[in-house]
């Protein structure tokens, strides 16, 4: 069973799923639920953060990212599912399988895949040499070296960031990257045209990587999808502009 928090009521007709990143877990949400429920007052939504495998209180749980996809939905039932990064990929495979539970999907930082197989191995082989890492090294300095990398440019984790991140297992996390590492994940490409749901798109102007791959993702899957761009800012968008992307993402939900 995996682990949540659900704020706000339960007999709710709107409910929104916040699918945390790879290191963190459901309490980093804690500046984004307040300013969600406040934009979304009149429709006063369930909002429900949840620990992914490997992270949290599902530190012990293991799956891939299908079965974790299965496992949300089961939990959560109809609703808007939002991701980030690690996160994203999981609410994307919740809208492949079971389209009749995503009412709408935000995609923070996502991607549907590497492309060829040789990617996926040089991938699968990098991310199980980072799980070996993180059960060699203490998790505080793992975390210290992880979250300064260049793609998180722009965002420190602060102390309560930080605190949040330190609750999990170094075994967890090493089993969540090799479970479902981005060198574990199919190809989806080709089955964007699927989503037929309202898509929204987030991410960093300054994150170029992932800005471009959301402009393609946007093109393939039509005219169900929007790109939004946050200004001055990298890959942990609702983090990092918090106002921002409640602001980008509450409008996306009223109007629709």
């Amino acid at each position: 069973m995996l682990g949540f928090t659900a704020i706000g009521p339960n007999n709710s007709s709107e409910k929104i799923v916040l699918i945390h990143g790879f290191t963190q877990a459901k309490e980093i949400w804690h500046h984004i639920v307040p300013k969600l429920l406040h934009e979304l007052n009149v429709l006063s939504p369930q909002v429900i953060s949840v620990d992914l495998p490997g992270h949290g209180e599902s530190g012990s749980e293991e799956a891939n990212l299908w079965q974790t996809a299965q496992q949300i939905v089961e939990l959560c039932g109809e609703a808007t599912y939002m991701g980030y990064s690690l996160g994203a990929r999981v609410a994307l495979h919740c809208a492949l399988q079971s389209p009749q539970s995503v009412r709408r999907l935000v995609l923070c930082g996502a991607t549907p895949g590497l492309r060829s197989e040789q990617e996926r191995e040089a991938r699968r082989v990098a991310d199980e040499n980072i799980a070996q890492t993180i059960e060699q090294t203490p998790l505080t300095d793992f975390l210290h070296n992880w979250s300064r990398q260049p793609i998180f440019n722009g965002y420190v984790p602060d102390e309560i960031d930080m605190s949040i991140r330190l609750k999990n297992k170094p075994g967890g996390l090493a089993m969540s990257l090799c479970t479902m590492g981005t060198g574990t994940q199919e190809d989806l490409w080709n089955r964007l045209s699927e989503l037929l749901m309202p898509v929204l798109l987030v991410t960093g102007e300054d994150d170029l990587k992932f800005s471009q791959t959301a402009v393609e993702m946007k093109a393939l899957i039509g005219p169900a999808a929007q790109h939004v761009l946050i200004p001055h800012c990298g890959h942990s968008v609702p983090f990092q502009k918090p106002t921002e992307f409640c602001s980008v993402t509450s409008q996306f939900i009223l109007s629709l």
